[in-house]
């Protein structure tokens, strides 16, 4: 379903320090599911899971300060800004203990939010990540590369993708194209052939958001990887075998400072688990929300 469907939902709610873009689907009795965007996306990077999540959960996605239709705000520079700005949020729309979703920044962000909140999630999911190691590249670019030669050089990649906007004539172009897919996307997903054109099409629109190079920059001084020894709640960790941003050094140290965290491995799969394996994506959403309800009907 193309994310225009939604747009009913969507939501324009100030804080303190920013007026966020963000849609927020109803729904009566359910626990609320917060989605967080990687870098350069927003909300539309998640819409074509609404269909199946919105039956059980109050969905409510963001679009980070500087990203997607969401000013740029000063205040919100670090990952801790951002976090900041999705507490805020949930407080605006009166979200008490929700599972926060985050993918690739999107879950750096979710986790500083468990580690400066700790009781205040009911859950944390994390996909496209944990990313750990990259962050040092800049203090440690020597040490960092030798390790991590693969991530280094899909960072780079995935950089010049979503570092400049896109017209939506070449999106349509690339999206619409296996072999453009495979060249644009090849570096970072498992199979970009066999992903929903639609949905890559989605993906575009967003590209050279102006938050993209002043948050990743904020990883120099800050390192937003510090201080998980203060998660608490259940986490689990989505993660594509075949992640190059997340090396499997990086899970292994998280697993090892989160002790309420878990991981659930997607064979054959890359950076984007909830856009390569959509369907099993939202079944593990829906175990891990809800244990002790009936499987996901589609």
């Amino acid at each position: 379903m193309p994310s225009d469907c939604w747009r009913k939902w969507l939501r324009s709610v100030k804080t303190s320090t920013a007026r966020i873009n963000c849609i927020d689907i109803p729904h009566d009795d359910g626990p609320t599911i917060v989605l967080l965007h990687g870098i350069s996306a927003s909300w539309k990077w998640f819409a074509h899971l609404f269909p199946v999540l919105s039956q059980h959960y109050r969905v409510v996605g963001l679009d980070l300060p500087g990203f997607g239709g969401s000013a740029f705000s000063r205040h919100h520079l670090t990952f801790d800004g951002l976090a900041a700005a999705v507490v805020d949020v949930c407080d605006e729309l009166a979200i008490d203990a929700p599972v926060i979703l985050g993918h690739s920044m999107g879950s750096m962000v979710a986790t500083r939010v468990a580690v400066r909140h700790p009781g205040r999630l009911d859950g944390l999911i994390i996909t496209g990540g944990p990313i750990l190691s990259l962050v040092h590249l800049v203090r440690h670019p020597i040490s960092t590369f030798r390790r991590n030669r693969r991530s280094v050089a899909t960072l780079v990649a995935e950089s010049a993708v979503v570092g400049l906007p896109l017209p939506q004539p070449v999106a349509g172009l690339i999206s619409g194209s296996a072999s453009l897919r495979q060249a644009a996307l090849g570096a970072f997903v498992a199979r970009p052939d066999l992903l929903d054109p639609e949905v890559v099409r989605a993906t575009m629109q967003d590209l050279g958001a102006p938050g993209t190079f002043p948050v990743l920059a904020s990883a120099v001084t800050s390192d937003p990887g510090r201080d998980l020894e203060q998660v608490r709640c259940p986490t689990r960790i989505l993660r594509g075998d075949g992640d190059p941003l997340s090396p499997p050094d990086d899970v292994a140290s998280f697993l090892s400072r989160v002790p309420s965290a878990d991981e659930m491995r997607f064979d054959h799969t890359g950076h984007w688990p909830h856009i390569e394996r959509p369907r099993r994506f939202v079944e593990e959403v829906h175990r891990f929300v809800s244990p002790g309800d009936d499987p996901l009907r589609f």
